[in-house]
């Protein structure tokens, strides 16, 4: 179930691998990171209500041109809106079937804007150098969104960030829920932070680097 992956993505290992990732690039760049991990960033009711009314649709045309069975009207009228009931709730616990039905660019368009959101409300944009990174990892969507502060993306390529979150992103797609492996992809970045604002001896940590695991839609 969804719990149950969700444990798996962030077992033992996978804890490990992400505080060495935050270590790696706060140790080799000015960069503070904060990672964020969402189950989902969305919803996506409606497709619960898709599949709902297509169960629905199909028990009804079942039941009235069914050549070897005859149905009860009061039947016709309640089996159709139970079938589609549970159907509708069952995609609550299949999140593949939501993402399936759901277009990459909408899925993005929630990952992002709840990326921004949880920028501000973890602080990323108050250390005093401007260089805070925010990454956010969203389950459902298997997307990630970075999202640097002022300081950092004016320091960083034009490409880097978006050639990150296609790296993260990668290892996120990859069979079964590994956290571990995002863990190491993200501590591979590294260098490229640390190009772009290289570490200091004053360097101080301004943020926490503890997981925020909080749920979310």
């Amino acid at each position: 179930g969804i719990l149950r992956a969700v444990a798996k993505f962030l077992d033992a290992t996978a804890r490990a691998g992400f505080k060495r990732a935050i270590e790696a690039i706060e140790g080799q760049s000015s960069t503070p990171v904060v990672i964020a991990l969402r189950r989902r960033s969305a919803s996506y009711h409606w497709a619960n209500a898709a599949v709902g009314t297509a169960a629905a649709i199909a028990v009804l045309a079942f039941m009235l041109f069914s050549e070897h069975y005859v149905f009860d009207l009061t039947w016709i009228l309640v089996e159709p809106f139970f079938a589609g009931l549970l159907a509708g709730l069952a995609v609550e616990w299949l999140p593949g079937v939501k993402r399936a039905l759901s277009p990459r660019r909408v899925r993005r368009e929630h990952v992002t804007r709840a990326a921004r959101a949880r920028f501000v409300e973890d602080g990323v944009h108050g250390t005093r150098g401007r260089s805070g990174l925010l990454v956010y990892i969203s389950g459902l969507e298997r997307q990630v969104a970075l999202v640097p502060d002022l300081g950092l993306h004016h320091a960083l390529p034009e490409r880097a960030i978006a050639d990150a979150e296609a790296a993260l992103e990668a290892a996120l797609r990859g069979s079964g829920a590994d956290g571990a492996r995002v863990a190491a992809a993200l501590e591979a970045l590294a260098p490229v932070f640390a190009r772009a604002l290289p570490h200091h001896a004053g360097d101080t940590n301004e943020l926490p680097d503890a997981l925020d695991e909080q749920e979310s839609a």
